[in-house]
């Protein structure tokens, strides 16, 4: 990355200056406080700027622009040797709104490098490898999954499900799903989990909302989004008359 270089240039020559006219040791020294600092710089100048880039995203996305919110997106490419993990960040983006377009196999491509923190699209990738048959790698992709995401409960809820709806798994679901007690002894999603996963019972993923939908796993689920969305667009309708 173009910014570790920058920084370790400038903490070299600064080194070199202070070392060659004053002291080697208090030049060292000097070098790296400044090389640091500049490093640290230059990382927070351009996390403002990719910032700024999903920002713009995001509000064509608000507008279903999801094109040109892609365009935007991919405009950050720029910054990728400035920092680390750009791509990466705006491939598991742009893999989200494609997967949510239902361009499953697009989104897939963009997926392939997801980073375990962008939650959602980490999950998508994952679907993504169970879909393709390339199911050698979702349990290595599960455990990244949730050692980075060690206290969120859709981490598990969602590896649960995979495991035992999708691949039919049933004893690494209960795994997952002890593994979640531990470190979650409190949460009353697992503990209801947990419970209609010993009782036979297929739990209810949709008490997670929209992440949860997101996924397109359950159609059932799915067709009742849907329907609240239009019935609360209606009621927006109505207001909007009434106003007129």
């Amino acid at each position: 990355m173009l910014s570790l270089l920058y920084s370790l240039l400038v903490a070299i020559a600064v080194g070199v200056a202070i070392g060659y006219f004053i002291n080697i040791g208090f030049g060292i020294f000097i070098g790296l406080v400044v090389g640091i600092a500049l490093f640290f710089f230059l990382t927070r100048h351009f996390t403002k700027k990719l910032q700024n880039v999903f920002t713009s995203a995001n509000f064509d996305l608000q507008k279903q622009n999801f094109n040109n919110a892609v365009d935007i997106l991919k405009s950050g490419y720029k910054y990728n040797k400035y920092a680390f993990l750009v791509k990466a960040q705006i491939d598991s983006q742009i893999g989200i709104i494609l997967y949510t377009q239902k361009k499953f196999g697009e989104a897939y491509k963009y997926l392939q490098k997801s980073n375990p923190r962008i939650t959602l699209g980490y999950i998508m990738m994952i679907i993504g490898h169970i879909k393709n048959n390339k199911k050698d790698k979702v349990d290595q992709n599960i455990v990244l999954l949730i050692k980075f995401n060690k206290k969120d409960p859709f981490v598990y809820s969602v590896a649960a499900y995979l495991y035992a709806e999708e691949l039919g798994n049933r004893e690494k679901a209960l795994e997952i799903l002890n593994k979640a007690i531990k470190a979650m002894p409190d949460n009353q999603k697992i503990k209801d989990h947990l419970t209609a996963f010993q009782n036979n019972k297929l739990y209810k993923m949709d008490k997670y909302g929209e992440m949860w939908y997101q996924l397109m796993l359950d159609r059932k689920a799915l067709s009742r989004l849907q329907n609240k969305m239009m019935r609360s667009q209606q009621r927006s309708m109505k207001v909007k008359q009434r106003g007129r």
